[in-house]
C-alpha cells in the first residue's frame, strides 16, 4: 500500500470512543464522496466547504486525499470531480438520503469494528468492479499486504469477494470462473466446482469466509448489508489472524451477521454485478 493509501486509511480509523474527532472524519470522507458522485460538473473545493459545512482548508484535505487514492481528479479549472474509475456506489440519487445513508454506513462499520476488535471493511459495488472505500481499525493492526483498494481477480480468495459471487447472476459468475481461479496461497480454493459449492452455502447462510486462502495467517468474514427492500447493496466484513479465526469463528461470524442484518439502508440502490465479467479488477 502507497504512503498516501496508508495515509487515508489511518484517516478512516476508529478508536474506543465513536464520538470522537476521527469518527467524524471518517463520516466527512463518506460525506465528500457522496457529494461528488452527486455533481457530475464537479465542484470546489469553496462549494465542497459549503456543502459540507466545514472550513475550506478541511475541504482540500478531504479531496485530496481522495484525489490521492484515486477515487477523485482535480482538474485544471479547478474543480474536483470523482474519477471514472474510482468512483464508489455509495452515491444516493437525492441530497437528504446521502447523507442518512453515509451516516448508516459509518455506523455500521463502528459497531462492527467496536464489538469485534478487528479490522473491519465497507465494499461497494460501481460500474461492474467492487472496491474497499473505508475502513475501520486502530494504528498497529496488521494489514493484508496485498489488498487495495478494489476487489477483481482476487475474488474467489477474499470473503468480500465470495459475497459478491455469490449473489453474482450465474452467467456473469461463469465468465468469472472461465477466466481461472488464481492461486495465492495453498489455502486459494482452485477448483470451481469447490467454489460453486461454497458460494452455495454462502447464498444459504448470509455469511462467507476465508482461511488463508489470500495470504498466509489472514482470514476474513463477510456478510451483505440489504436495503429494506432485502436487496444486497454493500457488504462488510472483518479481518484476523488464523488464531483468533480458529477460537472465534462462530461468535464473529454471529456478530458479524447480526450486525449486518439489523443494518437496513433505505431508499438505496442495488447492487448490480459486483465485479466485472472478465474477472479483472480495475
Amino acid at each position: 500500500m502507497s504512503d498516501a493509501a496508508e495515509t487515508t486509511a489511518e484517516l478512516t480509523a476508529v478508536p474506543a470512543d465513536p464520538g470522537s474527532r476521527r469518527t467524524s472524519s471518517a463520516r466527512a470522507v463518506l460525506q465528500a464522496l457522496s457529494l461528488l458522485a452527486r455533481s457530475p460538473d464537479g465542484l470546489r473545493a469553496d462549494e465542497t466547504a459549503a456543502a459540507l459545512g466545514r472550513s475550506v482548508s478541511t475541504a482540500y484535505s478531504l479531496l485530496d486525499s481522495l484525489c490521492q487514492e484515486g477515487f477523485a481528479v482535480h482538474e485544471e479549472r479547478g474543480a474536483y470531480r470523482l474519477a471514472p474509475a474510482g468512483a464508489l456506489a455509495l452515491a444516493p440519487r437525492e441530497p437528504a438520503q446521502g447523507d442518512g445513508r453515509a451516516a448508516a454506513l459509518t455506523a455500521v462499520l463502528d459497531e462492527l469494528y467496536l464489538r469485534t476488535n478487528k479490522r473491519a471493511y465497507l465494499a461497494a459495488a460501481r460500474r461492474g468492479t467492487l472496491v474497499i472505500p473505508a475502513m475501520r481499525g486502530r494504528q498497529g493492526m496488521r494489514r493484508m499486504r496485498g489488498l487495495g483498494r478494489s476487489i477483481g481477480d482476487d475474488a474467489h480468495a477474499l470473503a468480500l469477494g465470495k459475497v459478491a459471487l455469490s449473489m453474482m447472476p450465474r452467467p456473469t459468475l461463469e465468465r468469472y470462473l472461465e477466466g481461472g481461479l488464481r492461486q495465492f496461497t495453498e489455502h486459494t480454493i482452485t477448483c470451481p466446482d469447490a467454489l460453486g459449492a461454497q458460494l452455495e452455502q454462502v447464498r444459504l447462510r448470509g455469511v462467507a469466509s476465508d482461511e488463508e486462502e489470500y495470504e498466509a495467517d489472514f482470514c476474513c468474514i463477510a456478510a451483505p448489508l440489504r436495503d429494506d427492500a432485502g436487496r444486497a447493496v454493500a457488504i462488510v466484513g472483518i479481518s484476523m489472524s488464523q488464531r483468533s479465526f480458529a477460537q472465534e469463528r462462530a461468535e464473529l461470524e454471529a456478530t458479524v451477521v447480526e450486525i449486518a442484518g439489523r443494518a437496513r439502508l433505505q431508499h438505496a440502490r442495488p447492487a448490480a454485478a459486483a465485479l466485472p465479467e472478465n474477472g479483472a479488477g480495475s
